[in-house]
């Protein structure tokens, strides 16, 4: 079975410590069948430009890595070196060493066994293999530059995660976590962390920071929290909500639920038939396959049913403000309106009284008004009283043949 590893470097694991405050995070991936270790750290307060023959990202020489390497020892003690990605180079076909724009640098890359190593990776494959999750192995990374010839950070193996059901929890970094196939809970913490559930029924909680969330295969619970984050529900059915921020969420396949929660947020139910909530914020929504419920909740929001026979729920107090822009199909799609807003409709299929298509009502039944001209959808309480109407919805291109028939009230 695959075994995770968090990989989180720091200068006071340096023997003796260096003080530096130069920092990496990353994982590892170890797999058993292809005797085969992938790993992604993302570094910060070093500069790889000079090792890559490119011109320093700082002006200072001090930060430049002169080598960067895998050595065999427990934590607390220095060992020898056994796969290198700088000085020596040891991974040739896999390494990649890039600058992020936000001026840290990832380095990733897969040791395997035709790679010329100074220890090969099967040496190792009994221990990462049968490693407890939050036990180390004696494997470390280490970073040398200019100023710490001797290395500047380094960061022992740490089990993360194995094919079982695994508590992971985040750190204050940018952390990548990994599910293995189980039922895994991973929970980021502050940062921006990417968060991968694979197999299994999952539950991911990016906590605060700008995060990215898959879910993968089985039926997964997907929490943004705090911040910008990215939500992709994968296949089966899916449960994501973004919390507060502008937020993208994806569903997949299957038959998903989405809630936007606060923030002007973006939904695509991919396909199944899937329920979207938009809540608080400008909100744009997409059915896109499958017969879809959709309801933008609170603000301005665009509602898009696409392929199927779709419902636009309208749930939320009426106001000014809080209107959407509709794309309505006739004959596939229906409009459902919470007779707790919409007071005086009786539940169940609109009535052909309480409907009237025009500018405004003309007589005391009028409630559902539909202006076939711009597309305006209003709500009169009293028809032609003496309260005024107010507009709810719009729907997009003024579509013909609107009737009682295309709403229905609960």
């Amino acid at each position: 079975m695959a075994t995770a590893f968090r990989i989180a470097l720091t200068g006071d694991q340096e023997v003796p410590p260096s003080g530096s405050t130069a920092r990496g995070i990353g994982t590892v991936i170890f797999d058993p069948v292809a005797v085969a270790a992938t790993y992604s750290i993302r570094y910060t307060g070093l500069d790889f430009g000079p090792a890559l023959g490119l011109s320093g990202q700082t002006a200072t020489t001090a930060d430049d890595v002169t080598s960067h390497h895998v050595h065999n020892a427990a934590r607390g003690m220095n060992g020898s070196v056994v796969f290198g990605q700088i000085s020596p180079p040891h991974d040739t076909d896999d390494l990649l060493i890039v600058p992020n724009a936000d001026g840290s640098w990832t380095v990733s890359g897969r040791w395997e066994t035709t790679d010329p190593a100074t220890g090969s990776i099967s040496t190792f494959a009994n221990q990462l293999g049968s490693a407890l999750v939050g036990s180390d192995v004696s494997l470390y990374f280490n970073v040398h530059t200019t100023a710490f010839s001797g290395g500047e950070i380094r960061g022992q193996w740490v089990t993360l995660a194995d094919d079982q059901d695994n508590v992971v929890q985040g750190t204050a970094d940018n952390d990548f976590l990994p599910g293995l196939g189980g039922n895994d809970q991973l929970f980021g913490d502050a940062g921006d962390d990417r968060l991968d559930g694979d197999a299994g029924n999952d539950r991911l909680n990016g906590n605060t920071g700008d995060d990215e969330l898959n879910g993968g295969a089985g039926n997964d619970r997907l929490s943004g929290g705090p911040g910008n984050d990215r939500l992709n529900g994968g296949s089966g059915n899916d449960t994501s909500n973004g919390g507060a921020g502008d937020d993208l969420l994806r569903g997949g396949s299957g038959d998903d639920g989405l809630g936007g929660n606060t923030g002007n947020d973006r939904l695509l139910a991919g396909s199944g038939n899937d329920r979207l909530n938009g809540g608080a914020g400008d909100d744009h929504l997409s059915g896109e396959r499958g017969n879809d419920h959709l309801n933008g909740g609170l603000g301005a929001d665009m509602l898009s049913g696409g392929f199927g026979f779709d419902t636009f729920i309208f749930s939320t107090a009426l106001d000014a403000g809080n209107f959407d822009t509709v794309r309505f199909q006739v004959l596939f799609d229906t409009i459902q309106l919470d007779n707790g807003v919409f007071t005086g409709l009786s539940a169940g299929a609109l009535t052909d009284s309480a409907f009237r298509i025009g500018a405004a009502a003309v007589d005391n039944d009028d409630r559902i008004i539909y202006n076939d001209t711009t597309g305006a959808l209003y709500f009169d309480p009293d028809g032609a009283g003496g309260t005024g109407q107010i507009q709810f919805a719009t729907l997009l291109g003024s579509p013909d043949n609107v009737g009682a028939l295309d709403f229905f009230v609960i």
